[in-house]
């Protein structure tokens, strides 16, 4: 049963505390007197109770240690794939062919084996024999014989043919006179003299204001020459315009709405002709107005205003239809024309 919920028909007043006791949920409040006297009658209750006498601390070491949760086939595969060293260079080998899978190759044996020794060792006598070639002591200037020196023909076929002929490296050329590394001024030292430094100081700081002036003239020449406003004033401004806008915004939709409401809609083929307002002549007028001579009708009225009203469409005939074909004429032709006295006959 839900708390809160009376379950039954109320037999007496609802206006008395004995109804509004009536039918409450106290299920929780007799558990909760229930617990609190059987732990007075245990040992105490725990809320009084402090925490030493609740608590114990246990100082003694655990002796039973963590075990490793077991693993299936799959996850332990995963987590070696996962744990694999990827430093280890991976090899990847030729698919074999049917004939390696027949024929699975032999292994060298007795004489085979001292010759793959021999061959080694031979390799590296042959690398410890070859001199070592230093291009920085070396001199790559080709040497030319003394017994072919008498004869030039013979040096330049040995310069060209026995011996590689050094390339003719292009001349210096001097582009300009001005140092390749410039030396500071003494301003720019980190212990200047006061002259010095001040006259380094001076000279940047001229260069410097000549950079802002230039920008400054280019800056006033972009800027437009009108009068300055102020943002409040702008604002100021806009609001006004903005609200002015509204009201006549206002005023064209109450003018439109007027317009809709009182003009005449085209009902029928005929056009709406405005009532004639009655007169009397000067001398119909009478002080009496059982002698009044009467003007106009209350259906003709009626019938008006209806019309100007929109709810009555006004009769009228049928539009005429214009001729879609052209009117026809008789023209006689030149060469058919009958010839009569008078007519031009060439």
């Amino acid at each position: 049963m839900a708390p809160g919920k009376r379950t039954g028909a109320a037999k007496g007043s609802r206006h008395n505390k004995k109804y509004w006791r009536k039918g409450t949920d106290i299920t929780d409040i007799e558990d909760a007197i229930h617990d609190r006297s059987h732990q007075a009658a245990t040992g105490g209750i725990v809320e009084d109770m402090k925490d030493e006498e609740i608590f114990v601390v246990d100082r003694l070491p655990t002796s039973k240690k963590t075990e490793e949760p077991q693993r299936t086939r799959k996850q332990q595969a995963a987590l070696e794939k996962i744990t694999r060293n990827i430093t280890q260079e991976q090899v990847s080998l030729p698919k074999p062919t049917g004939k390696v899978l027949k024929k699975p190759a032999k292994l060298p044996r007795g004489n085979a084996i001292l010759k793959l020794k021999a061959g080694v060792k031979k390799v590296a006598k042959r690398q410890e024999k070859e001199p070592k070639f230093d291009v920085w002591s070396t001199d790559l200037t080709p040497r030319i014989p003394k017994e072919k020196l008498d004869n030039p023909e013979a040096v330049e076929h040995f310069l060209k043919v026995v011996k590689k002929k050094q390339p003719k490296t292009p001349g210096k050329s001097i582009t300009t006179l001005l140092p390749a590394v410039e030396v500071a001024q003494g301003g720019a030292s980190y212990n200047p003299e006061s002259s010095e430094y001040q006259e380094y100081v001076t000279r940047i700081a001229g260069e410097e204001q000549r950079l802002i002036d230039s920008e400054e003239k280019t800056k006033r020449g972009i800027e437009p020459q009108w009068e300055k406003v102020s943002t409040k004033q702008l604002h100021k401004e806009l609001d006004e315009e903005e609200k002015q806008r509204h009201v006549e915004s206002e005023a064209r939709k109450k003018k439109k709405l007027l317009n809709k409401l009182t003009k005449r809609q085209k009902l029928g083929r005929g056009a709406f002709v405005e009532a004639e307002d009655p007169f009397l002549l000067k001398e119909e007028l009478t002080g009496n107005l059982r002698q009044i001579k009467p003007q106009g009708h209350v259906l003709d009225d009626r019938m008006k205003s209806l019309q100007r009203r929109n709810m009555l469409p006004i009769g009228g005939t049928k539009a005429k239809k214009l001729k879609t074909s052209l009117k026809s004429k008789v023209v006689e032709k030149r060469s058919v024309k009958e010839v009569v006295k008078g007519s031009r006959v060439i």
